[in-house]
């Protein structure tokens, strides 16, 4: 189960590459307009959330996976 605390208690704040290593089945990038992406990967009908940080993305990920 990935980490659920909000930082590593020193402040640092996961980047999108954290995000992606804590969750592999879903792909995620930074959209032109600033905000982050991903999808669950081979998912039908297809799965995507977004974020305006890579710590809300996470967050909207959890949510998705928890109401899921």
């Amino acid at each position: 189960m990935p980490d659920t605390t909000p930082s590593d208690g020193t402040g640092h704040q996961p980047d999108l590459d954290d995000v992606a290593r804590a969750y592999p089945r879903w792909h995620c990038w930074k959209g032109i307009t600033g905000l982050f992406y991903a999808r669950l990967l081979r998912s039908s009908p297809p799965a995507a959330v977004r974020g305006k940080d890579p710590a809300d993305l996470r967050d909207s990920i959890r949510d998705w996976i928890n109401n899921h």
